[in-house]
């Protein structure tokens, strides 16, 4: 007799929970529709590499307008000077300058030797250039684009950054992190493969390919500073201020977003296959993210990580530079 009044109790229960359910999961769904969309980008130009088809995307967000500028071979980095957009030509051995809102070619530079890491020394006026298989960091006069100076290199550097002025090379090959000076510098393991290299937050950093790790390095010394492991093959390191930097993950398709001063990931970001470019708008509130395995391009807005917008591009985009308006 209990349990058919138990029984009973229960059957009441339920049904008097029902109604209460119901009205919970209206509300969260009006919520959610009240909840503001993310606001799409509309500052700059955002210009996107294409690795395949020898084509520069530039997407220019203020206007609502797309334009393509064909080149002579497939751009691999892009380097932002005030109004100017840079290039480095692999195949083509060349270094070309654009005015992206033409678009148009003003002017091409021959370098032998693989030209593929790009960084602008603004205080200097120097736009530094690598050199893969001449094993090279070249420095060019920005306002001539005449060569002003070179350095041997450890093998296949193929990226360069600033930190304080003095250029840093990762060689790939060499598995090593090099300061460049015209007197020699130092130098310090750096892992396999190291591919990407970005200075941040008083920091050198490196991520090797291979071993999925990133590596925080003391710039004046090269000094181990600590490391982080993040797995998935990292191909582009980006500081984006405030402690952070981003690493798009190649293999894991993700971009981990890591706090310097932790030493740790504190977000990974889902993103379309083989995230390769990152460039953040010139306010500071956005991200993009390159995918080369899906021609696509996801824009983040970072004070919330939600997308804000996506962009289709030509086959295999890889780096990217966020101009101003």
């Amino acid at each position: 007799m209990r349990h058919s009044s138990l029984g009973r109790f229960n059957r009441f229960a339920s049904l008097a929970v029902l109604p209460v359910m119901l009205l919970a999961i209206l509300a969260f769904s009006r919520q959610a529709q009240r909840q503001p969309a993310v606001p799409a980008p509309a500052e700059g130009i955002l210009a996107v590499a294409s690795l395949r088809s020898g084509q520069l995307t530039l997407f220019d967000l203020a206007r609502g307008e797309t334009r393509a500028l064909a080149l002579p071979a497939a751009p691999h980095e892009l380097e932002v000077r005030g109004a100017r957009l840079y290039a480095t030509l692999t195949r083509a051995d060349a270094l070309v300058e654009l005015d992206p809102r033409a678009p148009g070619i003003l002017r091409r530079v021959v370098l032998p030797g693989r030209p593929h890491g790009l960084a602008f020394d603004p205080a200097a006026g120097v736009l530094y250039v690598t050199l893969d298989d001449a094993n090279a960091l070249v420095a060019l006069d920005a306002a001539s684009l005449a060569e002003i100076a070179r350095w041997a290199t450890g093998e296949t550097p193929h990226a360069v950054a600033l930190a304080d002025g003095v250029p840093y090379v990762a060689a790939a090959r060499a598995g090593r992190v090099e300061a460049v000076r015209p007197s020699g510098g130092a130098a310090a393991a750096s892992g396999r493969l190291p591919e990407s290299l970005a200075a941040a937050d008083g920091l050198l950093l490196a991520a090797d390919y291979l071993g999925g790790t990133l590596h925080l390095f003391e710039p004046a010394t090269l000094q181990p500073a600590g490391a982080v492991h993040l797995g998935g093959g990292p191909v582009r390191i980006l500081g984006l201020g405030g402690g952070m930097a981003a690493v798009a993950l190649q293999d894991a398709g993700q971009v981990a977003i890591v706090d310097l001063a932790r030493r740790q990931v504190v977000r990974r970001l889902d993103v379309p296959p083989r995230p390769d470019g990152l460039c953040v708008s010139p306010s500071g509130a956005y991200l993009a993210v390159a995918s080369n395995g899906a021609a696509a391009v996801t824009v983040f807005e970072m004070a919330s990580w939600r997308v804000a917008a996506r962009y289709a591009v030509p086959e295999g985009p890889g780096a990217c530079a966020w101009l101003a308006d």
